[in-house]
């Protein structure tokens, strides 16, 4: 389970890392998050070419009839109008036989969270099949609910249909296997109050509802994200030795950061109170199934108190937290789990275009980031961090960010994604928990 402020890790020693002196060199001077480094490059990623469009050019009898340069010789006008015809005719023919040029835009998986809530719950290790199936069904019918106009009311039925056949009274234990013993309680009243979700889904979608479908879909797919955190052993694949005695995080942390303006102006509306507030709050989830290293590192910052009093920097997409020139820290490796693998990749960014996808997304709003340390594309700041502020208005092919893939996400703005997007340049964090 998540616990407020509580954080699990295997090991909180502090290396004085030498970076190798096998690097492969950076095309860009600096990696960090800048208005120049995210500025968008025309042609960085693409490259189009269409296939040549039919072409049919025929010549209006009529129009020629009206002009006043047609002969009068209906003989002579015959054999030119067909002499006409045929080149026309060619000329389509040639076209129409020209082979196609290839085409190289590719659209990325349609499938990759778009939601800190989904990127989150995708990347917990469950062992538990059945609630991974409910899941895969859920996440199906929230699929196809985005399809406008006409849903598919049917397909959506069979999906949360095949997702209440695990409540039987013949498999409803099997959603409990996996869970601790002392987490038992727990697990059956999340088990309880999936069904009783799932059966207002399934009202929803026999009503066809489409608001009440996607609220009701979302708030199932939270309890068997709860549920499947009881159920996950914790990291299902071994950190590499050379990484071995860095910090790591051994499941979830959430980390709460207390922030003012620069002119402690009340910038910030007081979620329980209501008006406004000089102190703002937000909440970042590290996750350390799919980022251990990363989200270790950002949590042991944390313990140590390394960024109270640090001062922001707001860039065109990013508040950043830099790093004073009194502190050092050594860097740490860039690290991303792709989709479809058992364990990160160190060191290597991925291969978008050919298909490599991130479970933790930066095309994200919120998303949470380590920066790139100068000159290398390998390394990153142990100390260095920013949140992504994603729009659309950024997003290249398939909606991502251009810089996707290229970035170790290691958590998201899960509470408090108002306040990040108001933070100014100069403003401060007075407190971290």
């Amino acid at each position: 389970m998540q616990k407020h402020c509580s954080h699990t890790l295997q090991s909180i020693n502090k290396l004085d890392m030498q970076l190798p002196l096998h690097q492969r060199a950076s095309t860009q001077s600096s990696k960090s998050p800048t208005a120049a480094h995210y500025k968008a490059c025309p042609g960085r990623r693409t490259s189009c070419k269409v296939s040549a469009p039919s072409l049919l050019c025929t010549a209006s009898l009529r129009q020629h009839q009206e002009s006043p340069s047609w002969p009068k010789s209906p003989a002579v006008s015959l054999s030119k109008t067909i002499a006409k015809g045929a080149a026309a005719l060619a000329l389509a023919a040639s076209l129409l036989s020209a082979p196609s040029a290839d085409a190289v835009l590719s659209a990325p998986n349609a499938r990759i969270a778009r939601t800190a809530d989904a990127a989150l719950r995708r990347s917990i290790p469950a062992i538990n099949e059945e609630v991974r199936d409910i899941q895969r069904n859920l996440e199906d019918t929230t699929y196809l609910l985005r399809i406008p106009q006409r849903k598919p009311y049917g397909s959506m039925a069979k999906d949360v249909s095949a997702a209440l056949s695990h409540f039987t009274p013949e498999e409803r234990p099997k959603l409990l296997e996996g869970v601790p013993e002392k987490d038992k309680p727990e697990a059956d009243y999340l088990v309880t109050s999936l069904y009783n979700t799932l059966k207002q889904v399934e009202l929803a979608v026999s009503t066809q509802q489409p608001d009440f479908v996607g609220v009701r879909a979302n708030a199932a797919l939270q309890l068997t994200a709860r549920l499947e955190l009881l159920q996950s052993p914790g990291l299902p694949f071994v950190i590499p030795k050379e990484y071995a005695n860095l910090p790591r995080l051994a499941g979830r942390s959430v980390v709460e950061f207390q922030v003012e303006q620069k002119d402690g102006e009340l910038a910030f509306v007081d979620p329980i109170k209501g008006g406004l507030t000089s102190t703002g709050i937000i909440q970042v989830t590290a996750d350390g199934y799919a980022a251990p290293i990363s989200a270790g590192n950002f949590v042991a910052n944390v313990l140590d108190g390394s960024y109270n009093g640090r001062v922001l920097e707001e860039g065109p997409v990013t508040i950043t937290v830099p790093t004073p020139p009194t502190i050092q820290h050594p860097p740490i490796p860039l690290e991303v789990f792709p989709i479809g693998e058992y364990a990160p990749l160190y060191r290597l960014p991925l291969d978008i275009q050919g298909g490599e996808l991130p479970v933790l997304p930066l095309s994200i709003p919120g998303s949470v980031s380590f920066a790139h340390i100068p000159d290398n594309d390998s390394y990153l700041s142990g100390d260095s961090f920013f949140m992504y502020r994603f729009s659309k208005q950024q997003a290249g092919l398939g909606g991502m960010a251009f810089d996707e893939g290229t970035f170790g996400v290691f958590g998201y703005v899960t509470k408090g994604l108002d306040v990040m997007y108001s933070l100014r340049d100069g403003a401060v964090i007075t407190k971290t928990c």
